[in-house]
């Protein structure tokens, strides 16, 4: 048997400490290659059909299984992930949330045909995940009717929530949410630190709901100054439930005075790198998204992952809603057209294009970090984000213990 095939754009090799890896950008798989393995990847790159040997058999399967190759009419350029804000409206005033714009709860919402024909545009380019998020989403009525459309065009559906909603109105939505996420602020009932005081048992009660209707649950804590004492306690909080969670770095300028109270300082981001050295933790927009390594040469905003606004604007991220940083408006441009623009910044944006990503040990895993936190805190999206000590930190750790799993 002969391998025809050809592996994609995103697909990456390089070596760390002798070990040679090759590495799939759109999906995170990493595999290691021996002396065979190498042969057989390079004349691959190199246009040949080589035989696919007994030794070799497991190295092409993982290859086919774990789309490595290109596939007949798959598109080279394709959306992963997609942020989709389906509302501004909010009955929450979160300090440093992400999606705030002024006089939110008086904007109007896009109608439920608009919200498809984005919906349209998005699985054109074959978006494969989507998180539908506000505002608060549930607040829409007709929030089922547009995770029911989401889920027909084949997306997998994520949905964030604060969790203070109507129970009816989850309820009617959940034939159609892969996972919903709620975002939590105290790790108890009586605590609150970003958001409005007393809110907490009813976002419990829900969250309890949720997993007595056989939701796949998932508590979203965000770290900043005042709590980063207490990773420990949300840990335990979502044992307690029974439901999976991450940890969301609170991501704002430090030159605003708003956030002065809450952003994490060098103590904090040490307290945060003994955790997640000694427990698995989950923290998202970082080089810790899982509790393995997987393969990253960028940040994914605005090439494999955009924003859409609650009015159709596409950013780079959920986290980068600037102005300056707008690539264009679902409703007046095709999607396409709007990412695959030579003035779209993001589009060739990698490690190559940070200089002090180059001599990196852990480039390949890492991708550079976080390009929002890297523009909030610096004004530049070329510049070093201010978690690559801790993503360091972690990475060196889960590599060494590989390294000892495999004698290496």
């Amino acid at each position: 048997m002969e391998a025809k095939e050809k592996f994609h754009s995103d697909i990456i090799r390089f070596e760390i400490d002798g070990i040679r890896m090759i590495g799939n950008n759109r999906t995170g798989s990493l595999i290691g290659l021996d002396d065979n393995g190498s042969k057989f990847v390079q004349e691959i790159m190199d246009g040949k059909n080589p035989e696919v040997a007994e030794n070799i058999q497991p190295l092409y399967y993982a290859f086919r299984d774990g789309r490595f190759f290109s596939s007949d009419g798959e598109k080279e350029n394709k959306l992963v992930s997609a942020y989709f804000h389906v509302t501004d409206r909010c009955n929450f005033h979160c300090v440093g949330c992400y999606s705030y714009v002024d006089g939110r709860n008086c904007k109007k919402d896009l109608t439920l045909e608009q919200i498809c024909r984005e919906l349209d545009e998005l699985a054109e380019n074959g978006l494969e995940v989507i998180v539908i998020s506000g505002g608060e989403p549930f607040l829409r009525e007709d929030i089922d009717q547009i995770c029911k459309y989401a889920k027909d065009l084949g997306m997998y559906t994520k949905i964030i929530t604060n969790g203070t909603m109507p129970h009816d109105r989850y309820k009617k939505a959940l034939p159609y949410i892969d996972r919903i996420s709620v975002s939590v602020d105290g790790y108890n009932e009586r605590v609150s630190f970003i958001r409005d005081e007393g809110t907490m048992p009813k976002v419990l009660e829900t969250v309890r709901m949720l997993k007595e209707e056989g939701a796949v649950v998932n508590l979203i804590f965000t770290l900043h100054h005042k709590n980063a004492n207490y990773l420990y306690e949300y840990r335990q909080m979502a044992e307690d439930l029974g439901v999976t969670h991450n940890f969301s770095m609170l991501t704002t300028s430090p030159d605003d005075e708003a956030f002065k109270d809450y952003i994490l300082t060098d103590e904090d981001f040490e307290i945060v790198k003994e955790y997640v050295n000694h427990n698995k933790a989950v923290i998202t927009d970082s080089a810790m998204e899982s509790e393995g390594l997987s393969c990253k040469s960028r940040c994914a905003a605005g090439k494999m992952m955009v924003s859409i606004a609650a009015d159709g604007t596409v950013f780079p991220c959920h986290m980068l809603h600037v102005d300056e940083l707008k690539l264009g408006n679902l409703l007046d441009k095709k999607l396409k057209d709007i990412i695959y623009s030579d003035t779209n910044p993001f589009l060739n944006l990698d490690i190559n294009s940070l200089e002090s990503c180059k001599s990196c040990k852990y480039a390949y895993l890492c991708g550079g970090g976080c390009r929002a936190r890297s523009y909030l805190s610096t004004g530049s999206i070329y510049k070093n984000s201010d978690i690559c000590d801790l993503s360091y930190s972690n990475l060196d750790k889960k590599f060494t213990s590989l390294k000892k799993v495999y004698g290496l």
